[in-house]
């Protein structure tokens, strides 16, 4: 009896952890990134982040904007392929992608990753969606819960009330081909 109570109490504290990646859909695709100076500077820059949208205006392309040269706006065209369901940029969207100033846990060196635009706490809490502010300091903000969100540490809340970290995406950035690939498997 007392091993059945064991065992449901360790397999109960499990059921909260939370994993470091999301587990909604995202899928972007690029190369070369060097023809993009934005999507470049954030992939081999520390503490350069940029964003990946596809706005209704955009007129079948992909807006990057970096928040530290503002006047500045790549566009990517969207294949027809990228038309399909394959193609979507998180929950949002929309993509936050960089280097981090500071290199994660057990990692000798920064490597690029991969946020959801959208307000992780605001989609969990209210199911709304609500694009984030970037900040030229590696700091994205709600102003819908007053959150920030710090992206040069994993995308945690660094001011505002206590909550969840960014949604996360796999991301894997090929520097021979220069090939950015975001997923979430």
């Amino acid at each position: 009896m007392l091993v059945a109570l064991m065992a449901t109490g360790i397999l109960s504290s499990c059921e909260e952890a939370e994993s470091l990646y999301s587990r909604f859909y995202a899928y972007f695709r690029y190369t070369p990134v060097s023809a993009k100076p934005n999507l470049y500077r954030a992939c081999t820059s520390l503490g350069e982040f940029c964003t990946i949208t596809y706005p209704p205006s955009a007129q079948q392309n992909y807006v990057v904007k970096s928040p530290t040269t503002s006047s500045s706006v790549d566009y990517i065209p969207r294949t027809a392929l990228q038309g399909y369901r394959e193609f979507v940029l998180g929950v949002g969207g929309g993509l936050v992608l960089g280097m981090p100033m500071i290199p994660e846990m057990l990692e000798q060196e920064s490597k690029v990753v991969c946020y959801d635009l959208c307000c992780s706490n605001c989609y969990q809490d209210y199911h709304i969606q609500k694009h984030l502010t970037m900040h030229a300091e590696g700091l994205a903000s709600c102003i819908s819960c007053g959150r920030t969100y710090d992206l040069n540490n994993m995308g945690i809340v660094s001011e505002g009330d206590a909550g969840r970290s960014l949604f996360r995406y796999y991301v894997h950035y090929h520097m021979a081909t220069q090939t950015i690939t975001v997923s979430n498997n």
